[in-house]
């Protein structure tokens, strides 16, 4: 006769409780499972990377391709006069495409997060498990996103001869806050995006808007109301200042990169904390 075990599982019991209790909960469980949901997050990164690129001729190239036609529309435009963009001591084709792979970062941080409801709509419905794994797989794919097209600085160092100096090393640091920063706005209108295929569009739109209000293929203004406009961005500062730290030409703004690093950091954790909280709902919403 086979004895019952089923006293000795687990035994979860749900209460009603008030919204601060839900904010400890999330908190207390992002401690707990963090083990568990980094390991998660790992298996989850390279299935859907695998699944990605799986039916693709090009594969990987395709990470290359948009930065690269980028950098090469505004070269020929500048080359040929139709746009006249000083950058200084730094050849424009180098200045460009650095500044072009730090958007990519930007940019791709902002949209992996936007595509977490997306990917994991049918594991919700179906398994439970700690939802900030997705974040932790948003954050890998951005980084792998970002990372691939980044290795085209190096055939840029060798075309224009770009000497190896210490500052190159804070280079990763302004990378990491960029990520870091978009993140934190992508996860920001994860929930309300799951709800409301408009705010997605908006961010797409909002994406390209930036491109230009962003020094990416121009020089930060030495002075003036450009200057202050530019700055109320806060991709602007570790951009620039990533830029400087790579190539230099322009003024490093330390003090504003930390300000947006600080800034991005709480912002992260508090976006986090919210998506934990409102999970429950959303899977409910997007399963009725």
């Amino acid at each position: 006769m086979k004895s019952d075990n089923s006293s000795d599982l687990p035994v979860r019991i749900i209460t009603p409780h008030n919204g601060i209790e839900a904010f400890n909960d999330a908190i207390r469980s992002m401690v707990r499972d963090f083990s568990q949901s980094r390991a998660l997050a790992w298996r989850m990164l390279l299935r859907d990377t695998r699944a990605m690129y799986r039916q693709s001729l090009l594969g990987y190239v395709w990470l290359f391709l948009p930065p690269l036609a980028t950098v090469l529309v505004w070269v020929m435009l500048n080359k040929s006069s139709l746009v006249n963009i000083d950058a200084g001591s730094v050849p424009y084709p180098l200045f460009v495409v650095t500044g072009t792979v730090l958007w990519t970062a930007f940019n791709s941080a902002v949209m992996a997060m936007q595509e977490i409801m997306v990917s994991a709509r049918s594991m919700l419905s179906k398994i439970n498990f700690p939802h900030e794994a997705l974040i932790i797989t948003a954050f890998g794919k951005a980084l792998l996103n970002s990372s691939i097209p980044a290795l085209l600085l190096i055939p840029a160092f060798l075309v224009y001869g770009v000497t190896p100096h210490l500052s190159m090393l804070l280079f990763p640091l302004g990378f990491i806050v960029i990520l870091l920063l978009g993140c934190a706005i992508g996860l920001l209108f994860v929930p309300i995006g799951a709800l409301y295929g408009d705010v997605g569009r908006a961010i797409q739109m909002g994406l390209r808007f930036g491109f230009f209000v962003t020094p990416v293929i121009y020089a930060l203004p030495d002075s003036g109301m450009a200057r202050t406009l530019l700055l109320w961005n806060p991709v602007t500062a570790p951009l620039v200042s990533s830029r400087s730290w790579l190539v230099g030409g322009e003024s490093v703004l330390v003090l504003e990169t930390m300000v947006v690093f600080a800034i991005s950091l709480i912002l992260l954790i508090l976006s986090t904390i919210m998506f934990k909280v409102v999970m429950p709902h959303l899977i409910e919403r997007l399963n009725s």
